[in-house]
């Protein structure tokens, strides 16, 4: 019975003593469970969002980024390319009001079969290679037509005619030429461009033409010492180098006059677009003559010494025109140049000239205005 009770009091108090030991270890876990907890969950919740967000925020722009630098260099070229094949219709524009006769069946359009152009205006005088023939007013025209010789496999150039009138607006030299359409000149022409390149930016423009004065007032040729007519005739070429900088040209003349000269036309100009409708065209132009080439330079004021000159640099020309296109087939024009002659045996002949024309002015300025006309 001792030993009963004794068992009985042993295991009370083990069973005291176990409640004691878990009650105090529950209430301490739990307190620390979520004093630990607490904290440990707050670090990552706030670096989870920030070790996640940053590498997407870094990453977001890198892929944007990305295509915008590679999609710029590709439309780049584009926008480049474009001025490129531009120039070259902006250099021909001017190339053509420059000088309609060599380079303006360049700029032409080979799908039209027939196209021409003409101008007509009013000048201070009849200037010819950098030397007066008549310092008084003139209304001088010019007009031609041409049709392009091209096939789907070929381009043969274009052949055309052309006219060109003058009439003296003085009675300066009524004697001896009448006044009102004094003077016409016609030509059978044949040009073309050779390319040296795809886009037609750079090439060799040609032109031959054949050209017949005529005179229809007959005065001064019944009068003529030597009983030969003024009716004569000439064989003319030009060469132009077409480029975007600047176009050097040369014409070559050979006039079936008197005394069949030759004569020599060379320089260079450059056309600057100033607007889609207006142009300027600085230009600079000498004249090399043969000895036999001296009807429209100083002379001694007789036939006889028309040719006692050797041959010579003989004049230099500086010349501005201006167009301006109002409508795709009128515009206007203005032009200005300073002529001199250059030779010292000319200048002194110049200075004791006895004649009424082709020779008193060794320098002068000279200049017109007028309409212009393409088809």
């Amino acid at each position: 019975m001792k030993k009963l009770m004794v068992a009985l009091c042993s295991a009370a108090t083990f069973c005291a003593f176990a409640e004691e030991t878990t009650a105090p270890v529950v209430e301490e876990t739990a307190p620390v469970a979520v004093e630990e907890s607490a904290p440990v969950e707050q670090p990552v919740v706030e670096e989870a969002p920030v070790a996640e967000a940053t590498p997407v925020a870094e990453a977001a722009p890198v892929v944007e980024e990305a295509p915008v630098v590679e999609a710029a260099p590709v439309e780049q070229p584009v926008v480049e390319e474009a001025p490129v094949e531009a120039a070259p219709v902006a250099e021909a524009a001017p190339v053509v009001e420059e000088a309609p006769v060599e380079v303006a069946p360049a700029s032409e359009p080979v799908d039209n079969l027939f196209w021409g152009f003409g101008n007509y205006g009013v000048y201070s005088g009849y200037q010819l290679y950098g030397s007066l023939v008549n310092p008084e007013p003139t209304a001088q025209g010019y007009i031609e037509g041409n049709m392009n010789l091209t096939t789907d496999d070929a381009n043969f150039g274009y052949l055309g005619l052309g006219l060109w009138s003058n009439s003296d607006l003085t009675g300066r030299r009524r004697h001896s030429y009448g006044r009102i359409f004094n003077e016409w000149d016609f030509n059978v022409h044949w040009g073309k461009t050779f390319w040296f390149d795809d886009d037609q930016t750079i090439g060799l423009d040609y032109r031959t033409s054949i050209v017949w004065y005529y005179y229809p007032h007959h005065m001064y040729q019944k009068n003529r010492p030597n009983g030969k007519t003024d009716t004569t005739m000439d064989w003319n070429h030009s060469f132009a180098l077409i480029n975007p900088i600047v176009v050097p040209f040369i014409d070559v003349v050979h006039e079936y006059h008197e005394s069949d000269g030759n004569l020599l036309q060379f320089g260079a100009r450059r056309a600057f677009a100033v607007t889609d409708n207006f142009t300027l065209t600085p230009s600079v132009a000498f004249v090399w003559r043969n000895r036999s080439y001296g009807w429209c330079f100083p002379h001694y004021g007789t036939d006889a010494n028309w040719n006692k000159i050797n041959a010579c640099l003989a004049t230099m020309k500086f010349q501005l025109d201006a167009n301006y296109q109002v409508s795709e087939h009128f515009g206007l024009f203005a032009k200005v140049a300073y002529c001199s002659v250059v030779d010292h045996d000319l200048r002194a002949a110049a200075d004791i000239s006895e004649g009424d024309q082709y020779g008193k002015y060794k320098d002068f300025a000279w200049g017109g205005v007028g309409v212009t006309v393409n088809f």
